[in-house]
């Protein structure tokens, strides 16, 4: 039997900045319908998987309507994230507990409404992080404890950052932002999908969501760039594995304590457009393994 490619889509955490993957995944689909218009993100991506942000971006485009279909573009959640941004990311609101009804869960909560995890037919692994164990807690396709749960409350459990957003109560989980646990969460959704597929070419498809070259790294970003060091190892080992990872660099410094103003909103959005054309022999390389797995779908 021919063996399939496989992709995973990996989904870095960083709040506003996953406009940065959305812009990168938008180019790549406009590539990918030259090749076929009837093959949307839903559909070439095998796995989903992301920390933080990518939670809410992963589990958008992952969506899919009755015949199959993706029921939100990249353009159209960047579109979200443009609109929305200032009001979901605002780390300026602080802690309240006055305030009931943060805009990230009202957003997301309503956004959202009606989609429970039951409704996914994607594979996926989703990373937050329980503080009662102090420990990583991943929301998958395969663990039936959460079924019946809201999609918006797992985006919620993976993207409520410690001292902004209150952590989300379940059962006897504490659940905040997986960035505190693995902000690039490739390794972990590559160990994953071998489970499923343990033989078939793996496609892994890293996004960052930038990197200043303005500020040091911190313990997360050093934790982020371990991951990347291993992959990179991993692939030159693996001829089944084929390791893109996108990440780029922030040229232009972020204005005022928001990251969501439009000011920075449009400084990401140049940056990233910046990078693209920097790195079009990698994107092209990628492109000729995307037509052989479209190739396959068909």
């Amino acid at each position: 039997m021919q063996c399939k490619y496989r992709v995973i889509l990996s989904l870095d955490g960083g709040g506003i900045r996953g406009l940065i993957p959305l812009k990168i995944l938008s180019y790549i689909q406009s590539q990918i319908e030259e090749m076929d218009k009837t093959v949307d993100i839903s559909t070439w991506v095998d796995v989903f998987s992301a920390t933080s942000t990518g939670s809410i971006i992963g589990g958008a485009l992952m969506l899919q309507d009755e015949d199959g279909k993706a029921k939100f573009s990249p353009n159209e959640m960047m579109d979200f994230y443009c609109k929305r941004g200032q009001q979901i990311f605002n780390k300026n609101i602080g802690i309240n507990p006055e305030n009931s009804m943060y805009p990230l869960s009202f957003v997301l909560n309503h956004f959202f409404s009606g989609i429970t995890i039951e409704d996914l037919r994607k594979r996926f692994l989703f990373v937050s992080y329980d503080l009662n164990s102090d420990s990583q807690y991943l929301f998958t396709d395969t663990a039936d404890r959460f079924r019946s749960l809201p999609l918006s409350k797992i985006m919620i459990a993976c993207s409520a950052f410690p001292g902004v957003f209150p952590p989300l109560e379940l059962g006897n989980l504490l659940l905040a932002d997986g960035i505190v646990a693995a902000k690039n969460p490739s390794e972990l959704a590559y160990n994953y999908a071998r489970m499923f597929y343990p033989n078939d070419p793996i496609i892994l498809l890293s996004l960052g969501t930038g990197q200043s070259e303005y500020n040091e790294m911190d313990i997360i970003d050093k934790e982020m760039e371990r991951v990347h060091s291993n992959m990179t190892k991993l692939s030159k080992d693996d001829s089944n594995l084929l390791y893109f990872h996108f990440q780029p660099i922030l040229k232009n410094p972020l204005q005022s304590d928001s990251e969501s103003t439009k000011e920075n909103i449009d400084s990401l959005l140049s940056d990233t457009e910046t990078f693209i054309a920097e790195k079009k022999a990698d994107f092209n390389r990628l492109f000729t393994l995307m037509k052989i797995k479209v190739e396959q779908m068909t």
